[in-house]
């Protein structure tokens, strides 16, 4: 056989490929992507312009059917794959779907593989409260108006966020998600299932705040109260995707009902933040370039140890309820 048949558009979004295998990663994000869409040619193996095999082409979803339906034209290639996004979402968790293509002419066979990888990210989705209502983080511009527990909408000053691959993850497990099970706090706090960074902090009200620590609220690392059964470690994560939210100062936030903290720009949270996202970000606040990161925190701040000094009989609950 003196062909392969290749994918030769990448319009997917910027895949990967070899001469059997092509592999394709798509993030689910706030601009409503629905489709994935490609061409396969014939090319020659000792050179030459692309064609199409004179029997056409097969296509056939191995696995993964159910996320989306797949349309092609079995005379030029073109496929579209179309992404069942609230299918996606609702199996909380990154998917894959498997397609084999062969293209068949007079010199026989030849048989690729297609992977579309859905990511979800954690954070995608997850609702904050607006003033126009729910929004979800990705889809938060710049000037959007966020409800804050302590008072007015503040506006929107900065966006960021920072991915880890499935390798980054498996080799350090602390950059792993915290999951919160929906109701963790008490009734819809959270609303649904959350997923945080494990240095993302909670509002924790309550008794036993004021006892340990001489304050009412306190804000706790997500991995201070990991108490493995509503709050726990995300060790099987696909690809992850940390939202940074920030404002004129720090704020804490409303996330599908539970109240977290906004983007602080400690040291430690400058350290993943590289590239043109820093720079933008020492624009807007130019005394953080200079190594000012002293900025005061909507609550006292405590350490993952000392959040575990809340967790009693089962887990921490927010006994004042919503804020």
């Amino acid at each position: 056989m003196g062909y392969n048949i290749s994918e030769v558009t990448g319009s997917t979004g910027g895949g990967t490929g070899g001469l059997d295998t092509w592999t394709f990663d798509v993030t689910l994000n706030g601009t409503g992507i629905t489709t994935v869409s490609g061409d396969f040619d014939e090319v020659p193996i000792g050179g030459g312009p692309s064609s199409e095999p004179s029997d056409g082409y097969s296509f056939t979803v191995n696995s993964g059917g159910a996320f989306g339906n797949l349309s092609f034209d079995a005379v030029t290639g073109e496929f579209t794959f179309t992404i069942d996004r609230a299918t996606v979402f609702a199996s909380g968790s990154d998917q894959t779907v498997a397609i084999s293509v062969t293209g068949t002419d007079t010199a026989g066979t030849d048989s690729d593989t297609l992977f579309l990888n859905l990511l979800i990210c954690v954070a995608r989705g997850t609702l904050i409260e607006t003033e126009a209502g729910p929004v979800a983080v990705e889809a938060l511009r710049v000037g959007d108006m966020v409800r804050t527990v302590d008072g007015p909408f503040r506006p929107v000053r900065w966006l960021g966020c920072r991915r880890f691959s499935p390798a980054e993850l498996r080799a350090h497990r602390s950059l792993r998600p915290v999951r919160i099970s929906a109701g963790a706090f008490g009734h819809d706090r959270p609303a649904r299932e959350l997923r945080v960074s494990p240095q993302h902090r909670v509002l924790v009200t309550g008794w036993r705040a004021e006892l340990f620590f001489g304050a009412q609220e306190v804000l706790v690392p997500a991995k201070g109260l990991i108490n493995d059964t509503t709050i726990r470690v995300e060790d099987e994560a696909g690809w992850v995707e940390y939202h940074h939210v920030l404002f004129d100062r720090h704020e804490i936030m409303l996330t599908e009902g539970l109240a977290t903290e906004s983007f602080h720009p400690g040291d430690y949270a400058l350290c993943g933040i590289e590239g043109e996202a820093r720079e933008e970000l020492f624009k807007l606040f130019p005394e953080l370039a200079g190594g000012n990161t002293a900025i005061a925190t909507a609550r006292m701040t405590l350490r993952p140890w000392e959040g575990a000094l809340l967790q009693a009989r089962g887990g921490v609950v927010d006994e004042k309820g919503a804020p």
